[in-house]
């Protein structure tokens, strides 16, 4: 349980103020129309290699948490999320395996017996592709616009979500449709804000990201 804990923590990831751009809500045709241009652009997606800057800001704390790391994907259920600063952390997500692992620990889990870490997995792959647009049974959708970027926010539907998130949201650059940001509101206030940097998309990305030991 503790384990799971620590993978649930990582994906409590709230949200960061997003700056003063006057925002524009969709609806109706338009919020459909672009839902689907997002939803083409990341199923061309075979691969995914960026790096990445979290800011936690923690409500009891004064002082914001800054972590960098590395991530890769590959298609279709290949997933690397690592911190390398200030602290080593690893997540490896492969078809029916998690691994986590830092200094002291290594675990591996097989998501077949354990329906917490399967929907872990489901969840994180989900986000950083931009399935979860699609995902009507698991979100309410909202989108809304400004000079810059489609805002996607996602209120999870169900219960062992709702009970930790409050919103999920997903930012996409409106040239290219590609993810950006990854934000979420946890329910006890914390906010964490992940900023994806030098994104390189279908690119060859070496199998040992992915192996787990």
């Amino acid at each position: 349980m503790k384990q799971t804990a620590r993978i649930l923590a990582f994906l409590v990831l709230a949200m960061a103020p997003l700056g003063a751009m006057a925002a524009t809500t969709l609806t109706g045709a338009k919020k459909t129309e672009v839902i689907n241009r997002i939803n083409k652009t990341t199923s061309q997606i075979k691969s995914i290699s960026c790096s990445f800057t979290q800011t936690k800001t923690m409500k009891l704390l004064n002082d914001n948490m800054v972590s960098e790391g590395v991530m890769y994907y590959k298609q279709p259920d290949k997933l690397r999320w690592e911190y390398t600063k200030p602290y080593q952390y690893l997540f490896i997500f492969n078809g029916q395996k998690v691994y986590v692992a830092n200094k002291s620990k290594r675990d591996v889990i097989d998501t077949r017996s354990n329906k917490m870490f399967k929907e872990v997995a489901r969840i994180m792959m989900s986000t950083v592709t931009g399935k979860a647009l699609s995902s009507a049974t698991d979100y309410d959708v909202a989108v809304t616009e400004d000079a810059a970027a489609y805002h996607v926010s996602l209120v999870p539907k169900q219960k062992q979500m709702k009970q930790m998130f409050a919103r999920i949201e997903l930012v996409f650059n409106r040239k290219s449709d590609m993810l950006t940001e990854i934000n979420i509101h946890e329910k006890n206030g914390d906010r964490t804000n992940i900023k994806l940097r030098n994104v390189k998309t279908n690119i060859a990305v070496d199998e040992k990201y992915f192996a787990i030991p």
